[in-house]
């Protein structure tokens, strides 16, 4: 009998190793995508028409963004909206769990394959496998710095302490508090790419190499290709950009001038150098041009929503990308080594300074906010 796999998955890029992880497993898979991020439904969609998908069946079922999108436009006063919020997340949330029941029962994966087992989908399906398969069905999957590096921050004892109260009480005994990814009690094996640094050592797992020609082969780049197209990003004129920027929110430029400036005035010195400049915004940004980078016409914009994993094989060898305290760079490091990858090296505390201790041990730099020496070697 094939092997049963079902794969749950609340961002982009847990959706993207998913894929990878199915095609090299073989067998049946369906992936669940938890509507966290406001590109689910489209992903769903360039998932299923991507001639090399996996998935026999792709799920959808409600989450943050969900939820975001119910309450979008409502006026209510504070206690009113307090409880709105309750109760849609509560109908939500049954709706989630009853998609996952009728896939366990009529599919009967035996596998679950998840990015972050401290959800309640997640927790929910891996429990409903190991009631039925009476062991543990769960495989954990690289989800980049947090796995390296722990959470960006942790809540305070009380919080920790009241929220598994609401859930336990909430969901009963498939409900388990998990202070890191990945070491709930139903994983059974982990995929890490870099498995002597996870945070969890906890021998009751196995911690498997993650392979990188999962991610690198014909298929994945026409996935890229398609949804480069499905994005209308043009091709041609990105791969003649020779520096990549992938920003941080705005919020951290506001609260760091200079770095706005230093952006500006590398994009003004690229342009000079005859240097075309690929420029993509944080996912979350409301405006299109936050740091005006664009106005001097020598930046292309990338789609802020596209993944940086898919546009990274259309990259051109030897390009530099840049950014700070994000998992694309790790990404772009481990998956194109042609390519020249920086850490903007501007946070001087928090989760991007902590992120360059890690990058600086996997070769990847530190320009400590000279940016012009990122020019060197075009």
């Amino acid at each position: 009998m094939n092997s049963r796999g079902l794969y749950l998955a609340s961002t982009p890029m847990i959706a993207l190793e998913a894929a990878g992880a199915a095609l090299a497993q073989g067998g049946r898979a369906q992936l669940v995508l938890i509507e966290d991020f406001d590109l689910a439904a489209r992903l769903a969609q360039l998932l299923q028409r991507w001639r090399d998908c996996p998935f026999e069946a792709i799920h959808r079922v409600p989450g943050r963004y969900t939820e975001y999108k119910r309450d979008a436009g409502d006026d209510r006063h504070e206690v009113g909206d307090f409880v709105h919020r309750i109760r849609v997340k509560r109908a939500l949330r049954r709706e989630s769990l009853a998609t996952l029941q009728r896939v366990d029962r009529e599919f009967q994966p035996d596998s679950v394959w998840v990015g972050n087992d401290r959800k309640v989908e997640t927790q929910y399906a891996l429990h409903l496998a190991s009631e039925r398969l009476h062991c543990r069905p769960g495989r954990y999957l690289d989800d980049g710095l947090y796995t390296y590096l722990g959470d960006v921050r942790v809540r305070s004892l009380f919080r920790r302490r009241m929220d598994w109260l609401v859930k336990r009480l909430t969901y009963g005994p498939c409900w388990h508090t998990v202070a890191q990814a990945g070491t709930s009690p139903w994983i059974v094996e982990s995929w890490l790419a870099f498995p002597q640094q996870a945070v969890d050592r906890d021998p009751a797992r196995t911690r498997r190499s993650l392979p990188p020609s999962w991610f690198t082969g014909r298929p994945f780049l026409r996935l890229s290709a398609l949804a480069a197209d499905e994005f209308a990003v043009d091709r041609a004129a990105l791969r003649k950009c020779a520096i990549v920027l992938v920003l941080p929110h705005s919020n951290h430029m506001r609260a760091n001038p200079a770095l706005r400036q230093a952006l500006l005035e590398f994009v003004a010195a690229a342009g000079g150098r005859r240097q075309r400049v690929a420029v993509k915004y944080h996912p979350r940004e409301v405006e299109a041009d936050p740091a005006g980078l664009l106005a001097g016409g020598n930046a292309e914009a990338l789609p802020t929503l596209l993944p940086m994993e898919l546009l990274l094989p259309l990259l051109p060898a030897g390009a530099a990308l840049c950014g700070e305290g994000s998992t694309a760079l790790l990404a772009a490091h481990w998956l194109r080594p042609d390519l020249r990858v920086f850490d903007l090296g501007t946070a001087r505390d928090g989760y991007a300074a902590r992120a360059r201790e890690f990058f600086l041990q996997h070769g990847i730099p530190s320009v400590a906010g000279d940016l012009q020496s990122i020019a060197a070697g075009h």
